[in-house]
């Protein structure tokens, strides 16, 4: 498979685009679940979708690469997030004490609102939250389990060469995004949710051309 290897310059995405593809996302047919898994265990949890950029519009999305010594997903891409802890007052804030507890990202950060529910590998029901954030120059203080941070380009992403894995899950079939990237390939339920925003951001844009 070959690799992508993004692009340092990357036009802006609007932020009242972004925020149109949220709200298009509520008014599916399952506004409030991605995924058709089914989850294990009852807790919740949820993940930051940090979005980088100025007055303009989002630059680049926040991942993070476990570390290769971590006990869950070793070496893996994601989104930074974790587990709800009884002091949350709701799953955003959760999203936003997950951030600060992994990068080191607390402040300016702006919620724009929440996609549908993913599922996880470890067969928890996540809530991803997005957040506008436009530090002038984007600095991070690493949780000892991450390995490093990624700024990846958002509107190449859309076009980015994205290939389809097919797996089965305790008898459900699932078709699962797969990105390959220099440091490790972009997967898994990070992927499945955030390739189904990028195809819904890339028609809210194409629409809007029309409108």
């Amino acid at each position: 498979m070959s690799v992508w290897r993004p692009p340092e310059e990357t036009p802006v995405v609007p932020w009242a685009r972004i925020a149109e593809s949220l709200r298009r996302a509520q008014l599916g047919p399952s506004p409030h679940k991605i995924s058709a898994r089914i989850p294990d265990d009852p807790r919740r949890a949820a993940v930051g979708v940090l979005l980088w950029g100025d007055a303009e519009g989002a630059k680049k999305i926040v991942l993070v690469q476990r570390g290769f010594g971590a006990p869950h997903h070793p070496g893996e891409l994601a989104l930074p997030g974790g587990m709800v802890e009884p002091r949350d007052r709701d799953l955003p804030a959760t999203a936003r004490r997950e951030v600060a507890e992994e990068i080191g990202v607390s402040d300016g950060l702006w919620e724009l609102g929440c996609f549908p529910d993913g599922v996880a590998k470890a067969r928890v029901r996540f809530t991803p939250v997005f957040f506008r954030w436009e530090a002038p120059e984007p600095r991070f203080r690493l949780d000892r389990e991450l390995e490093q941070v990624l700024l990846l380009p958002l509107a190449p992403l859309m076009d980015a060469p994205w290939t389809t894995e097919f797996l089965e899950r305790r008898g459900l079939a699932l078709e699962v995004p797969r990105l390959e990237l220099p440091q490790a390939p972009l997967w898994g339920a990070t992927a499945f949710v955030l390739k189904a925003w990028l195809d819904l951001l890339k028609r809210t844009g194409a629409n809007q051309t029309h409108d």
